[in-house]
């Protein structure tokens, strides 16, 4: 298991400080690299999540409704060698029933790194982009069958509840908080994406 200076060697001690910034991207925007930080070794941190994707029936009987799936949780680290602003692309969260979240991406490699992708959530219940699947529920007769939610990671990317009517709902996510790229039920919409940026100068 690598240390945490492994990757941040200004956390170590001496001249760097070891106070890490950090920058939140709740809508689309830039981030700059500063020389301070290329100079330091060039090593971010980063956490990115898709939009997720819109609850839904799968079919016109009404009888099969399914939650949306979360979008994909992603962190890691990444190694910059230039000052080149980098576009941050925040996946919006599915606004009609059905639709599927965007991708979050964030472009490292115009300084130098490798570009990130999180993919929004799709697919329901049945397939899905992690980690968040939805929950689905479905009607045969008077018999009420349910499958939970999966739950997301780090508190994003949660799957959305399968809500046939306000006594009749799986567990799951409703209304997702926002930019915690959550699935939604039925009839309200998913939640956008985030990125958080982190590093030492």
């Amino acid at each position: 298991m690598s240390n945490f200076t492994d990757f941040f060697p200004a956390a170590a001690g001496g001249g760097g400080g070891g106070i890490p910034k950090y920058q939140d991207f709740t809508s689309s925007g830039t981030f700059t690299p500063t020389q301070a930080l290329i100079d330091k070794g060039g090593r971010v941190a980063y956490l990115a999540v898709g939009g997720g994707q819109r609850g839904f029936w799968q079919y016109s009987s009404n009888d099969y409704p399914e939650g949306g799936t979360g979008g994909q949780v992603k962190f890691g680290y990444a190694t910059l060698t230039g000052t080149t602003g980098c576009a941050v692309t925040i996946g919006a969260g599915g606004t009609g029933d059905g639709s599927g979240g965007g991708d979050t991406t964030i472009a490292f490699n115009s300084a130098g790194g490798t570009a990130i992708t999180s993919k929004g959530g799709s697919g329901g219940a049945t397939s899905y982009v992690g980690p968040g699947g939805g929950a689905k529920m479905s009607v045969s007769g008077s018999t009420l069958n349910k499958a939970g939610a999966q739950s997301g990671a780090l508190g994003f990317g949660g799957g959305g509840s399968a809500q046939k009517s306000a006594a009749e709902q799986s567990t799951g996510i409703i209304s997702p908080l926002a930019n915690t790229g959550g699935g939604s039920g039925k009839g309200t919409n998913a939640a956008n994406g985030f990125v958080r940026i982190t590093w030492f100068e």
